[in-house]
C-alpha cells in the first residue's frame, strides 16, 4: 500500500506532470489577472494536484481564493505554499495579510515578524506589522514599526498616511494633520483626502 502511494507521487512528478502543472499555473495566473476567478481556480488546483510541491501555484491558488472571500481556504494555500518552502516572503505577506482580512491580529504579528527576519530592509511588512498592532490597540509599537518603515523608506506615503491614523486614535490632530500635510505636499491625494476625511469625521464627532 505504502509503496504503491510513493509510486504514484514519483509518477505525479514526473517531466509530463511537471510540465502539465506549469502550463495549469501559467493559464490560472492569466486568468486570476483578468478577474476570472472560478476558472482561474480550477487551473491553480491542478497545478497543485500535478505538482503539489509548486510554492507559486500554492501562493496563487491562495490569492484567487482569498479574491473570492474564501479565507480559511486560502490560509490553507498559503500554509502549503510554506511547508514547500518555509521562507517564502511573499507567501507569508500574504498569510498574514489574510489573518488581518480575518481579524486574526494576533496570527498575523507572527507571521509578519517572522517575515522581516527574512526580508529586514522591506518598508511593506513593516507597515503590515504596524497595522496588526494598531488593530489590537497597540499604538507604541504600531507608531514603532511605521517609523522603522519611514527609516528604511522616508517618503513612503502609505506609512506617513498609517502614522496619521495612529495619531489619530491617540487624539493628537495637529500631529494627524502634519502626516496630511506631508502627503499632499508629495501629491499623494488620494491617501491625503482619506486622511483628511477621517480626521473631519473625528472632529466633527460629539464629544
Amino acid at each position: 500500500m505504502l509503496g504503491n502511494f510513493i509510486a504514484t507521487r514519483l509518477k505525479r512528478r514526473g517531466p509530463q506532470s511537471l510540465l502539465a502543472a506549469q502550463t495549469h499555473f501559467d493559464l490560472g495566473v492569466r486568468l486570476l489577472a483578468d478577474g476570472f476567478y472560478p476558472k482561474a481556480l480550477v487551473q491553480l488546483k491542478l497545478a497543485t494536484r500535478e505538482n503539489p510541491d509548486h510554492a507559486e501555484a500554492w501562493l496563487e491558488l491562495g490569492r484567487t481564493l482569498q479574491k473570492m472571500g474564501q479565507l480559511a481556504k486560502a490560509i490553507k494555500a498559503y500554509l502549503s505554499a510554506l511547508k514547500v518552502r518555509p521562507n517564502f516572503v511573499t507567501a507569508q505577506k500574504d498569510l498574514g495579510a489574510a489573518y488581518d482580512d480575518q481579524g486574526d491580529f494576533v496570527k498575523a504579528l507572527k507571521v509578519y515578524t517572522r517575515a522581516i527576519i527574512l526580508a529586514p530592509q522591506d518598508p511593506d511588512l513593516r507597515i503590515d506589522l504596524g497595522l496588526a498592532y494598531f488593530n489590537i490597540g497597540s499604538y507604541a509599537e504600531a507608531k514603532k514599526a511605521f517609523r522603522q518603515a519611514l527609516d528604511l523608506d522616508p517618503q513612503n506615503a502609505r506609512a506617513h498616511y498609517c502614522m496619521g491614523l495612529v495619531y489619530l486614535d491617540l487624539e493628537e490632530k495637529e500631529k494627524a494633520l502634519a502626516q496630511h500635510s506631508q502627503l499632499e505636499a508629495w501629491n499623494e491625494k488620494h491617501l491625503a483626502f482619506k486622511l483628511l476625511d477621517k480626521i473631519e469625521r473625528q472632529t466633527q464627532q460629539p464629544s
